[in-house]
């Protein structure tokens, strides 16, 4: 296998710390972790010391995701992007999430397209991006790349979660199938979307804090194993534990 420089995102989150995880044991790829405060630094250093020392792991600190520009002078020596952070918000649902999301994602693909080396851009999604709150208890639905999750913006702005983190998932993947196609074959790498329909098991994510009061389905499922006895169904069957 041949050794890859990899730009990745969200690698203090659940599924980045996996995917940071498996990069450092499993390849000999060099890995320039994007982390938005300096303060998780020690924390991976503690956890990956031979792997820093050898400076197989390296840190980029970007505070704000959203700058134009922000990905540019670390896309630059790096020959793939592995995208998984994504902005998460309980209220503001368009400024603090519908908009950053693409804004980000934008970002990430602009800065790959500037840099002339990078060959793979992986944007890490959800099964959400393709179905709806409806179509969760259907048994016989079978999934495509024609199929949308068909929650409209009227209802993402007004939340609850469930509505507006879907939709800003979506809107921004529709949104890059767009970019990808407006700048034809010239960017000089292929994008690929991600969409994992759940994410369990064990977190090697230094800044694990095991809640069950947080938005998303590993907070919830925390919750319905190990705290709550009972569960409810709203919203067109989406298990929520109360």
């Amino acid at each position: 296998m041949a050794q890859e420089s990899i730009l990745l995102t969200g690698a203090t989150g659940n599924v980045g710390a996996v995917t940071l995880d498996q990069l450092l044991t499993t390849t000999s790829h060099t890995v320039n972790a994007i982390l938005r405060k300096a303060t998780y630094i020690p924390l991976l250093e503690k956890k990956y010391p031979d792997e820093v020392a050898n400076k197989r792991l390296s840190f980029t600190i970007i505070p704000d995701m959203t700058t134009p520009g922000a990905f540019d002078t670390a896309a630059a020596s790096s020959t793939a992007i592995v995208h998984i952070a994504t902005p998460i918000a309980t209220d503001n649902w368009v400024e603090e999430m519908i908009k950053p999301t693409w804004d980000i994602d934008r970002h990430v693909l602009e800065a790959a397209k500037k840099s002339g080396s990078v060959k793979r851009v992986v944007i890490c999604g959800t099964i959400l991006q393709t179905l709806g709150l409806p179509e969760l208890a259907q048994s016989d639905l079978v999934i495509s790349e024609e199929s949308w999750n068909s929650t409209t913006f009227e209802q993402a702005k007004e939340g609850p979660f469930i509505y507006a983190y879907p939709y800003a998932k979506t809107d921004a993947e529709k949104k890059t199938w767009a970019w990808v196609q407006q700048n034809g074959h010239s960017i000089g790498f292929d994008v690929v979307m991600l969409l994992p329909s759940s994410i369990t098991g064990r977190s090697p994510q230094v800044t694990y804090n095991p809640s069950g009061g947080g938005p998303g389905g590993i907070p919830q499922t925390a919750n319905a194993l190990l705290v709550s006895k009972t569960a409810a169904a709203v919203d067109g069957g989406f298990p929520f534990v109360v």
